[in-house]
C-alpha cells in the first residue's frame, strides 16, 4: 500500500474513523436497550473517539461541531428506529467460503448494523460519513459491500442468524453533521426506472453468483488484470496507473507492437 506522506494533515478518513468509531461504540454497548439519554451517552462516547484529534485545530473548530450535530440526530433517530427491532447486532463480522475446484475462496466482511425487525426479516445498514453509492451503482455490482453482505446473512454465516434468513432493508445511512445532519436511505434496487424495487434476497443471489463468476475467471492464470474496465473510471487516478504505465499506453491508442 502506498504510504502516508510525513506529518500529513488530518484527511475526512481520521473524521470518518472518529464518528463510525463513536456510532459503533454507542451501538455495540446498547445493543439490547438504549439508555436513558441516549444523546448524553452519545456525546460522552464522541469525546472518547475524537480525544487523539482534538489537538488539531480542525477537529475542535469543524468535525466536533459537525459529531454534536449528527449525535442529535442519531439519537432521535435510533429511538424511532429501535420501535421496529427486536435485536440488533453491531460490528458483528461474517464470513462466506465459495467453493471452486480442490479450494475455496473465502468472503468476509464486517456490518456495521444488522437489525432482526418485528417481522422476522433482517436489515443491514452502514454508516457513511461521505456520499454513499447510488441504487444503481449498487444494483449493477460497482458497490457490492450490502449486497455480498446480505448474500453471507442469506447463507448464515453471521453469528446468531440462521441460514436461510431473509433481508428485507438494505440500508446506507448517511452521516454528514450538515443540513440535513443524517439521513437514512433504503436502497431501490429496481432493474430499470419504473420498474418494481427487486427484493434484496434476489439481489444477494444475484451479487454472489456475480462474484463467484469473477473469482472463476481469475482464478486462471492467463486471465489479465486490465484497468479502467469501465469509461466512468477513465478520468480517475489511481494509486498503480504508473505502474500499470497507463499514460504510455493510452497515448498510442492503447496498443503497441514493443509492449514488455
Amino acid at each position: 500500500m502506498p504510504l502516508d506522506p510525513v506529518d500529513m494533515a488530518l484527511s475526512a478518513a481520521d473524521r470518518g474513523s472518529a464518528i463510525h468509531n463513536a456510532l459503533g461504540t454507542f451501538t455495540e454497548r446498547h445493543a439490547r436497550a438504549l439508555p436513558d439519554d441516549p444523546l448524553g451517552e452519545l456525546q460522552r462516547i464522541g469525546e472518547e473517539s475524537f480525544a487523539p484529534l482534538m489537538e488539531r485545530p480542525e477537529a475542535r473548530a469543524l468535525w466536533w461541531p459537525r459529531f454534536l450535530r449528527i449525535a442529535h440526530w442519531f439519537a432521535g433517530w435510533e429511538r424511532d428506529r429501535r420501535e421496529e427491532v427486536t435485536a440488533l447486532f453491531a460490528e458483528t463480522t461474517g464470513e462466506l467460503v465459495i467453493p471452486l475446484d480442490g479450494t475455496g475462496f473465502r468472503l468476509t466482511a464486517r456490518a456495521d448494523r444488522i437489525e432482526r425487525r418485528g417481522d422476522g426479516t433482517y436489515a443491514i445498514l452502514d454508516y457513511k460519513t461521505g456520499r454513499p453509492p447510488t441504487d444503481k451503482q449498487v444494483r449493477l455490482g460497482l458497490a457490492p459491500q450490502l449486497t455480498l453482505e446480505a448474500a453471507i446473512l442469506r447463507a448464515g454465516g453471521f453469528p446468531d442468524i440462521p441460514s436461510g434468513s431473509s433481508v428485507s432493508e438494505l440500508v446506507y445511512v448517511r452521516l454528514s453533521g450538515n443540513d440535513p445532519a443524517g439521513e437514512a436511505k433504503i436502497l431501490n434496487l429496481a432493474r430499470s426506472r419504473g420498474d418494481p424495487p427487486q427484493p434484496p434476497d434476489d439481489v444477494a443471489a444475484e451479487a454472489r453468483n456475480k462474484l463467484t463468476q469473477l473469482i472463476r475467471a481469475f482464478d486462471n492464470d492467463t486471465q489479465p488484470y486490465t484497468p479502467l474496465n469501465l469509461s466512468m473510471w477513465s478520468t480517475r487516478y489511481g494509486d498503480y496507473d504508473d505502474l500499470a504505465r497507463i499514460k504510455e499506453w493510452s497515448a498510442n491508442g492503447g496498443s503497441s507492437e514493443d509492449d514488455a
